[in-house]
């Protein structure tokens, strides 16, 4: 059955609530941006506004995918500055009560991943990133690589961090 536009929608907020959780967890401020802002989803900064970030938030909702949609257009991503970032979010699945999972790469790093996908020069403009892949388990195994390096990788965000009292 086909999922309707406004439940993915959800999904993908829940993904930006989560990242933006997970960031004041660790004392980073953040703030959601508006829907479809420049490609970024999450804001990031310091108190002090001399250090800021931007971040795309791809989230999946294990219930229903098991990879994470990304484009061709996403290989421009290897042309982006330090600042920017993309967090990856397999939600976790409401039947059995899962926790989040979250992979953290720069935007850059994505951008080398699209431009090595498999899809790359073809006529296909997806480049999804599997968590698993039952249809292609080992066809999915560069893609793991990837998401090894990219596990709970939220220590990209340390600049972000309050450096003193009251930053």
């Amino acid at each position: 059955m086909r999922t309707e536009q406004w439940i993915k929608s959800l999904g993908g907020h829940a993904g930006e609530l989560y990242v933006a959780a997970e960031l004041s967890k660790r004392g980073i401020l953040s703030a959601i941006l508006p829907k479809n802002f420049a490609d970024d989803d999450v804001m990031i900064g310091d108190r002090k506004g001399t250090r800021i970030g931007y971040i795309q938030v791809k989230a999946c909702h294990p219930d229903r995918a098991n990879s994470f949609y990304l484009k061709e257009k996403n290989e421009e991503w290897i042309n982006a500055d330090d600042n920017q970032f993309v967090v990856l979010v397999s939600l976790g699945s409401p039947k059995t009560n899962g926790k989040p999972e979250y992979w953290v790469a720069k935007r850059k790093d994505v951008g080398k991943f699209c431009l090595t996908h498999s899809c790359h020069g073809t006529h296909n403009e997806e480049r999804r990133v599997y968590i698993k892949n039952p249809k292609y388990p080992d066809a999915s195994l560069e893609l793991n690589e990837n998401l090894k390096k990219w596990k709970e990788q939220w220590e990209l965000f340390d600049d972000f961090l309050p450096k003193n009292k009251g930053d």
